[in-house]
């Protein structure tokens, strides 16, 4: 869709008049900055995304409705949170989603009082969620552990047994945890710090029903994907003890839970690398990436077991 057509329909859809367009990223879907007398984040959205789009709006209005900082989605003159619209260049259907601009970076958990905060609000979104009238994604043993596995035996990956055995301990470690409404991609990218310290949470499009020690780890996990280092691991440890005073303010997790924190930071291994070679192809790493892989897992291992 031309951005032309995309200003004219922030025209007769939400009455903006006098606006531009800057692009600002491409991913599965387009985003845009519109500038005008305010400033707002204009998603245009495809056809493969439209059910998690949706989810996703529903989610974010929501936690909107409960006080949750989120970014405030923009209500077209009629009263929709999305716009349907058809991409003239291909004749595909598109919809649109417009949100509040905000204005911030990626908040510093290394500083203790961020840390905290950050858990505070991550437990209170894990209990809000609870009541959210979403139907999530479960995200099983399969989805951690068998998709990696099963791209490995498609490359017929040589050392597939040492990644079999590791995934069988590693799942049944966690199997029992409880599950609850996760946002399912919670890195600190995904977090917005403005210069008045209000953090805001981005991107619900990957909310799914699993462990919530999932989340947590995701968020407090401070080591290098590549390169493990002692440095990275004690300052992943700090950040965790102080996430956890903010967290268990609003949701008490159990000793089991706590425990399984270096569980999950390889079990992300295996379900990050999964969703890389969905993304890009099969063909994206070769054996010794996955080599060095399973060297990060091991040394991971051992220094969990000192």
């Amino acid at each position: 869709m031309t951005e032309k057509k995309l200003i004219q329909l922030l025209q007769t859809q939400y009455g903006l008049e006098n606006v531009t367009l800057e692009f600002l990223r491409e991913g599965g879907n387009k985003t845009y900055i519109v500038n005008g007398e305010k400033k707002y984040l204009l998603k245009v959205i495809g056809s493969a995304f439209f059910e998690t789009a949706k989810q996703s709006v529903l989610v974010t209005r929501y936690l909107e409705g409960n006080g949750f900082p989120v970014p405030k989605t923009i209500l077209t003159k009629s009263g929709e949170a999305i716009v349907a619209a058809t991409c003239a260049a291909v004749g595909e259907p598109c919809l649109l989603l417009l949100q509040e601009f905000i204005e911030g970076e990626e908040p510093n958990l290394e500083e203790p009082e961020t840390a905290e905060k950050v858990g505070e609000l991550v437990g209170k979104l894990h209990s809000q969620m609870e009541n959210c009238p979403v139907q999530p994604v479960l995200r099983d043993k399969q989805f951690f552990i068998g998709r990696y596995i099963d791209f490995l035996r498609q490359k017929s990956y040589p050392q597939i047994a040492a990644y079999e055995e590791l995934g069988e301990h590693l799942w049944k470690k966690v199997e029992k945890l409880p599950y609850g409404v996760c946002h399912g991609d919670l890195h600190r990218g995904n977090l917005l710090q403005t210069k008045d310290n209000r953090i805001y949470f981005l991107d619900f499009d990957t909310i799914c029903l699993a462990p919530v020690m999932f989340d947590v780890m995701v968020m407090c996990d401070m080591t290098n994907y590549f390169n493990l280092q002692q440095e990275d691991i004690e300052t992943t440890r700090a950040v965790y003890e102080k996430f956890l005073t903010g967290y268990t303010k609003f949701r008490a997790l159990s000793p089991e839970e706590k425990l399984s924190f270096s569980d999950w930071v390889a079990i992300r291994h295996f379900q990050l690398q999964a969703t890389i070679l969905e993304v890009h192809g099969i063909d994206c790493i070769d054996g010794q990436f996955i080599d060095w892989q399973l060297y990060w897992l091991n040394k991971w291992m051992e220094h969990q077991e000192k």
